[in-house]
């Protein structure tokens, strides 16, 4: 498609991992980093903060959540980062945490826990995931006692799975724990809404959904949190009692990702307006009716499967070998390994996806499974 860079000969079907940058906004980078280098004294100095607060306040609007409880960020790592190391854990703590969860999120529990003796329960996600039902009697489980955190994603990477948020959090709210969010796939992709969700923090990404530059990060925090996170990185702003103003400035870095952000959701808003979106979450209904036909397993049922995002179990299949096949054909999709060791296939469709490249994943996956 012309709004993008893509190559010709490739289909690209892992937009969820990286994103990509439409034409228009990186023609809106270009102009804006020569700006900042025509004089990076008055553009990178004071006059920046406004910049910033304007482009997170925009951003703020077009999601539909309140700009003084939002702040850009560098990534989904970094706003991660900035709550698990700011709140309190203690020796009599517990966290829980789900397997399904981005690995470098769950990790960074564990080394957060472990400086603090705090327990951290790791709870399985039943995949597929058939009902609420199933998941809510997995932490009834696996978790015997009061909590202070409960780590959730609002849709699942490998797996692909939109998770029943407000019946998650009412179950850590009953356990007297707060709800943390990992919201990477879901701005321009789903509703952002913390309060509906019950959330009292929420970080993710920009540049998934959004044509914008990479990397560009939010977090969302509750009131009660607010004077509690701070960035990782100990920066001229830490101490600001503005959420914007204290992630606004970790150090020299290139705020052009950040400046892009409002050309990106215009454009976004043109594609949502011509309906291109809707195409696309058609695109991924059609993709599981023939994947599934050719012998894979969808790892969720309807209610859990988010809009342009899917995964599918395949069978006896290896991961090597299945991403092997496919970028041998210019394939561009995840391939991995679940944690119960099986063989997963994550697709994801976009405005420049059509139903040719369905066939021809499809005709791939077939070989695969036919072996």
């Amino acid at each position: 498609m012309a709004e993008f860079p893509l190559r010709t000969d490739c289909i690209q079907f892992n937009h969820a991992s990286y994103g990509l940058s439409s034409l228009r906004v990186i023609d809106e980078g270009e102009r804006l980093r020569c700006e900042i280098e025509s004089d990076p004294t008055v553009h990178l100095g004071s006059a920046l903060t406004a910049r910033l607060e304007m482009q997170s306040s925009n951003v703020a609007s077009a999601l539909g959540v309140e700009f003084d409880r939002m702040t850009l960020c560098t990534n989904a790592t970094s706003g991660a980062a900035a709550v698990i190391a700011s709140v309190p854990l203690t020796s009599t703590s517990a966290v829980v945490v789900l397997d399904v969860e981005y690995s470098s999120i769950r990790r960074a529990w564990e080394i957060a826990c472990g400086k603090a003796g705090a327990d951290l329960l790791t709870v399985s996600v039943p995949v597929p995931l058939r009902s609420t039902a199933d998941l809510l009697a997995e932490l009834d489980a696996r978790t015997p006692g009061p909590i202070d955190y409960l780590q959730i994603s609002a849709i699942t990477s490998s797996t692909a799975i939109e998770l029943p948020i407000p019946a998650l959090a009412a179950w850590a709210k009953q356990r007297g724990g707060r709800l943390v969010v990992d919201a990477a796939h879901v701005p321009g992709h789903i509703p952002l809404t913390p309060r509906q969700w019950g959330a009292s923090a929420v970080f993710g990404t920009l540049h998934k959904w959004l044509p914008t530059l990479r990397p560009v990060g939010f977090l969302w925090l509750d009131p009660e949190l607010d004077d509690l996170i701070r960035p990782a990185e100990v920066s001229l702003t830490w101490d600001s009692p503005s959420l914007v103003e204290r992630f606004s400035w970790p150090g020299t870095f290139d705020p052009t990702p950040r400046l892009c952000v409002s050309t990106a959701v215009d454009q976004w808003r043109e594609w949502t307006s011509e309906e291109l979106i809707d195409g696309c979450k058609a695109l991924a209904d059609t993709a599981d009716r023939a994947i599934v036909d050719s012998g894979a397993r969808l790892t969720a049922a309807p209610a859990f499967r988010p809009p342009r995002l899917r995964a599918y179990i395949l069978d006896g299949a290896s991961p090597l070998q299945v991403k092997d096949l496919l970028r041998s054909d210019g394939i561009r999709a995840w391939v991995g390994q679940g944690s119960h060791g099986e063989c997963l296939l994550r697709l994801a469709t976009h405005i420049y996806n059509d139903e040719n490249d369905v066939d021809r994943v499809t005709h791939r996956i077939k070989e695969v499974l036919s072996r």
